[in-house]
Parts: C-alpha cells; structure tokens; sequence
C-alpha cells in the first residue's frame, strides 16, 4: 500500500535514528539503528540497473530498471516503509512507499521496491535512505542509510569518451577507460578504429589492438594488413617482415608467396646470393631463387645472366657437349657459341679429339700430334723446311722431268699402271673419310639462328617458340630481337600478352605502321 507524500509532510519531523541503505547487487549488511520493535536486516539490490560495484560503492545505471528488497523485523502491527534519495539541489525526495501489514514478533518480511527509472536530476553520489515508522504516524521505527553512484545516461563515469549508457550496451566497463587492456582506450576503440574494446585483438591476427595502432600501424581489424598471405602477427612475430608492405624486401615477390611457395627469405632481396633477386628469378628467369647455380654448369645464375648471357636454366647453353661453366672457367671457350673458333669443328668435338676448340691453327698442329708447347717451334721448322724442299722438288723437277717424263707418261705400261693404282688408293682413302669424319655442326650466329627458325616457321612465329627453339634465356631472347627489330631485319608485333616475330616483308597490312610507305 502506499503512502502519499502530502502525508509525510504532516508527520513530526524525523527525530529518530535513520537507517541508511546502500544498494548492491547481493545482500549487504547495512548500517542500522533501529528500536527494540523493528529491525532492518538486510537489503538486496538486483537487476539491470546494478552495473558495478567497486570500493564497496554500488553504480547504478539511472535509465535501467533495478529492483530494492528490504528485509524487515518487527513487532505485532502495521509499518509504512518508504525509499528516498537527494536530489542535486540537496533537497530529499520520495522514490516510494509501502505498507508491511501484520507483522509478528520476530517474523522478517520483505518488501520491494521496483524503481524503473531513477529521477533525472538525481544523479551523481546520491545517499539512499530506507524510513520505517508506525502506520499511525509518530516519530520513525527505524532508518538506514548508504551512499551509492547513480550513472547519468549521458555521462562519462570513467572519462574514455564512451558514454556511459553506450558502455552498458556494449558490455564495457563504466569505471575502466580500457575495458580489454589491450592499450587503446574504449572511446577510441568504437568510435576511431571500429575494433571490439572486449577483445584485446579484435582480427584475431596474435597482434593486440594496441600493438597493431601505436607500434605497428596496422589495421586492427583486418587480419593481413597488406594483403600479402601472411597474417599481421605472423609478419611481426615469426618472420621479421613488414605488415603493412605486401613486398617487405623489394624484390618484386610479396612476402607470401616468398614464405609459402618458394621457401625465399622475404626480409632479403636475393636469397641464394647469386646477383639475381628472388623476383626476377622466379618470374623472369624461371630460375630457383634458393640455389645460386640452378642448372649446375658451374656458374652462378647471375653470372649466367648479367656476364655472359648464357641460359641459367640450361646447363650446356650452346649444345656443344662442353657445360658453361666448364667452357668459361676451364677451356675458355664462347659458351654461346658451338664452334668458338669457326673452323667448322664443334668445341666439344675438339676438346674429345684433342684439338684447341679457340684456336684454328692449334687445331691443326694436334690433328698432326704435335703438342701446343711444340707449335710455334713446328711452325718454324716447318715453314722452313717447306722453302728448301720447295727450292730442291723445282730444282730436282727440270732434271728429272725429262729423264723420266716418258717412263711416267700416261702413255707408257708403268705410266698407266700407277694411275690405276693412285685411283683405287684415292677413291678407298675418301670413303673411308666420308665414313669416319665427324659431321660439321651447323654454326650460325644469334641473328642468323633466329632467321633460320623464322624461315622454318613460314615468316612468323612467337617469341616464346624463340626462347624454345634456341634454348636461350628469355632475357637474352629478348635483347637479340630488339636488335633486330632496331635494324628492321624482323619486326615485333604485340599479340595479348606475347610478341609476334616477322620478317618486314611478311607483316600484314593492318599491322603496318601508318607512316610507313607502301
């Protein structure tokens, strides 16, 4: 039942001892003084409204429902229980009264006051105050009294920039400017960065949101800041690279693919220290850019590639039987080039044989089995040697030309004889050599293998059908057909992604230039 406040007005003023109630959200032993006929025993505060309680204060939330149970014991009769507060200007004021009927002694009763909302100007540290007195008026039975914090709707209790109703709604504390501790105030967190101020890491990335905003300048809400293949904490934690730059080391492979397809190093530009950075090795080159000789000739793929412009995927770049390295380290040989010193013997079929494959006239002298440390001195004694039996072969010849000119002559029986016979010995010798005599390899130069390969393909073929049939790198592909497009011997057409190679003479019309003649 309750009681209106005209009536209270009415009463002798409160001359007894006051009991002062604190609200929390569990029972809590308030402070009372009461006469030997009625005792407060215990108060409960529960609902949505109790959001905290901290240093024995209980926060309520002024725009939520709570709910103040009183646990009262009492003489036989009837009491009017009333619930007030302070409002901000200092004067008191009535949340609510009821009536507790027929109490025996000793008995506890309970009576409950459901508060939907708190008065609006009474927010802030307020004083609760619980007033019990005989039905028939007269001085108070019993008071008690606590201090609690009401929470206005629009406050900041814990100064975060949060307010304080958008804190209970999202679940944050009113009282902790970093609810999650993760080094990013809660205002911050849901009105700057958009991450979840309950969650210390809101991508879940193994980088706290702090961490990711203050130290790393990484998006907190994204898992893989620069979108490289590997998450932000995985970046920052394991590998030592760069979240927020997808390609940490600048060699044109992102950090992903580096850690997970090639097994490179993402925080260094050329893993295998060959003079070639990842990138270019694994899109260019197709070489492996974790192996400094990829083809196991002996030389670093760099070397292969900056130096001597031979194939770093491709052992034996020329095809002359000797490997690159073997040919530039060893022999010192073109390893471009199957017949290094043009007289029409392959470098491997003269290193097999014997021969200098760089020197025209060594080959010669070892086909004879005269040793190089011996071929300046053969070539001087036999230069010599060739002048006298030159002088002596014209001197002998007019003596013996006419003493033996009729006994040789084709007309004589011994004449005819030895001509049988030098035939037969002529015509055996050259069969024998068509038989044993290696065949001359075909040596063409760069441009004139190309033209060949153009000629077997009609006018027109791919670049990729270059790469293919000389065997060479695709950088070294591509160096010879600009030279010859520079010279107008071919001409280079974009197709898609690829360029077509033509000889001038065969580029269709609607692929000519407008400012060539016709």
């Amino acid at each position: 039942m309750s009681v209106q406040r005209a009536s209270w007005s009415r009463c002798v003023p409160l001359v007894g001892l006051i009991v002062f109630i604190t609200v929390f959200a569990s029972v809590l032993p308030a402070t009372v003084v009461a006469e030997d006929s009625v005792e407060v025993r215990a108060v409960d505060h529960s609902g949505p409204g109790v959001i905290a309680t901290q240093n024995e204060r209980t926060y309520v939330a002024s725009w939520q429902p709570s709910t103040v149970s009183v646990a009262i014991a009492a003489d036989h009769g009837t009491y009017d229980v009333c619930l007030k507060t302070e409002l901000n200007d200092g004067s008191t004021t009535t949340l609510e009264c009821q009536r507790l009927q027929n109490t025996s002694v000793g008995s506890e009763q309970r009576v409950n006051f459901d508060i939907a909302r708190w008065p609006g100007n009474a927010t802030g540290e307020q004083v609760l105050t619980t007033v019990v007195r005989p039905s028939d008026g007269g001085s108070p039975a019993a008071q008690a009294s606590r201090t609690i914090t009401v929470l206005a709707t629009e406050g900041d209790a814990d100064g975060d920039n949060l307010g304080n109703k958008r804190e209970v709604e999202r679940g944050t504390s009113v009282l902790v400017t970093d609810t999650d501790t993760d080094g990013l105030t809660d205002g911050d967190e849901v009105n700057r960065y958009e991450t979840d101020p309950t969650n210390t890491d809101s991508d879940s990335d193994e980088l706290s949101d702090g961490v990711e905003v203050n130290e790393l300048g990484s998006n907190p809400t994204e898992k893989d800041t620069d979108s490289d293949g590997l998450v932000d904490g995985a970046e920052a934690t394991t590998y030592g690279t760069d979240p927020t730059v997808g390609d940490t080391d600048g060699d044109n492979l992102d950090d992903g693919p580096e850690v997970n397809t090639y097994e490179t190093n993402p925080t260094v530009t050329d893993t295998d220290g060959d003079g070639l950075a990842d990138g270019p090795e694994v899109n260019v080159h197709e070489t492996d850019p974790t192996a400094a000789d990829t083809d196991g000739d002996g030389l670093n793929d760099g070397e292969e590639t900056n130096r001597y412009e031979t194939n770093p995927t491709k052992s034996d770049t020329d095809g002359d039987g000797l490997n690159d390295g073997r040919e530039v380290t060893v022999i010192g040989t073109n390893p471009n080039r199957g017949d290094t010193d043009g007289d029409g013997r392959g470098d491997g079929t003269e290193v097999d044989a014997g021969t200098d494959p760089s020197s025209t006239v060594g080959s010669v002298l070892r086909s004879l089995g005269i040793d190089a440390r011996f071929s300046m001195l053969a070539l001087v004694v036999g230069g010599g040697a060739l002048v006298i039996l030159t002088v002596l072969a014209v001197l002998g010849g007019v003596v013996l030309s006419k003493r033996y000119a009729h006994f040789l002559s084709s007309n004589s029986r011994v004449g005819r004889y030895l001509q049988r016979r030098e035939k037969r010995e002529t015509d055996t010798v050259s069969d024998a050599e068509t038989l044993t005599q290696p065949q001359v390899e075909e040596l063409l130069d760069d441009e004139a293998r190309v033209l060949k390969l153009l000629d077997e393909s009609d006018g027109q073929l791919r670049q990729s059908a270059v790469v293919e049939g000389t065997g060479w790198s695709k950088s070294k592909v591509s160096r010879v057909l600009s030279q010859m497009d520079e010279e107008g011997v071919v001409k280079k057409i974009n197709v898609g992604r690829e360029n077509l190679i033509i000889r001038p003479e065969n580029v269709p019309e609607h692929a000519r230039s407008p400012f060539e003649e016709s």
